[in-house]
């Protein structure tokens, strides 16, 4: 029996003979193991694939080379390095491919967000072309006055209470604080809601008749709307090379002027060493013409006494226990 077990081992003639130390069958010399039995020879001629054993860490569907591994692949997958123990309630390998692939998944995640924010910003200069380009997709505004506010008038129509920011539509067409809408566009105003919806309804850039009532006149003017967006506000006064105007005024109070059919804005408090004060304006005044331009509310003062430029001398007009005086007012600058 040993003898066919060596004869079955035995190699061609001619060629180098080894004995297998284990079995002592004869062998061609350079085998890496025994063909009889298996025995490791030594690091000679590969005759067969190299044995590869896992531990079960090892992601499902690992490629056997590493000629084939995606280049996403995390390197522990074709490294002896080890991996983490699988999570028990997780599929087997599951949480593995999570970590292994976090690193590409959070580089798509950053390219959906990259791209997100790109679309958005398209989007928004797509907006704002067809806001400006003619045939573009319309994009409704509100049309504005330009005014500080608007409350319901005694006996009705809208009361304005004030100017709110200069080339505005009320200061184009001639509108002061005080003035009491009764009419727009030929509509009857009942109080300042219905005016807002009037306003609402109405295009920016349309022209329209305006009837309102002034010291008890009732006159007639025509204003264009605007866009708010267009309007520079009251900073207009803020970026001049001298800034706004200050006088040193507070406690302001529409009242009507004493033996006329108009109304005044009187002073209570007058700050000391300050311009007004300077010029001789005195608590108990009632202002009602600034600087060429007719006053009758707070709000119409505040705004007047911004438009004067400092360094400038302008005019008041005051009415002081029952008299008519012109004060000469050197214009301060608003810090």
């Amino acid at each position: 029996m040993q003898r066919e077990h060596k004869e079955a081992g035995r190699p061609s003639a001619g060629a180098d003979i080894v004995t297998c130390p284990s079995c002592r069958a004869e062998l061609v010399a350079g085998l890496r193991f025994c063909r009889m039995c298996g025995y490791r020879l030594g690091e000679g001629v590969e005759e067969f694939n190299e044995t590869r054993r896992f531990d079960g860490r090892q992601p499902p569907f690992a490629p056997t080379a590493a000629k084939d591994a995606p280049p996403f692949a995390h390197a522990n997958v074709w490294t002896a390095a080890p991996l983490a123990p699988v999570a028990p309630h997780t599929p087997a390998g599951g949480w593995q491919w999570a970590k292994l692939y976090k690193p590409w998944l959070m580089g798509w995640a950053g390219w959906v967000v990259l791209s997100l924010a790109i679309m958005f910003a398209v989007g928004m200069v797509v907006k704002q072309n067809r806001r400006q380009r003619p045939g573009g997709a319309p994009v409704a505004q509100k049309s504005f006055l330009g005014v500080d506010g608007l409350e319901t008038a005694e006996g009705g129509g809208a009361f304005i209470e004030g100017i709110a920011a200069p080339d505005t539509p009320v200061v184009r067409a001639g509108l002061i604080g005080g003035d009491v809408i009764k009419s727009f566009d030929g509509k009857p105003v009942a109080d300042a809601g219905v005016m807002r919806r009037l306003l609402a309804a109405t295009p920016v850039g349309m022209a329209v008749e305006v009837v309102y009532v002034r010291d008890g006149e009732t006159r007639t003017t025509t204003l264009t709307t605007g866009s708010e967006r267009d309007s520079r506000g009251s900073d207009a006064f803020d970026r001049r090379p001298g800034g706004e105007g200050y006088l040193g005024l507070s406690s302001l109070k529409r009242v009507r002027v004493p033996n006329t059919n108009i109304y005044g804005v009187e002073i209570n408090d007058v700050q000391a060493n300050r311009p007004a004060d300077l010029a001789g304006l005195k608590e108990g005044d009632i202002v009602f013409e600034f600087n060429g331009q007719p006053v009758r509310t707070a709000g119409d003062l505040r705004y007047r006494i911004q438009e004067a430029v400092p360094g400038e001398t302008v005019k008041a007009v005051v009415s002081r226990a029952g008299q008519v005086v012109e004060i000469m007012v050197k214009m301060g600058r608003s810090d």
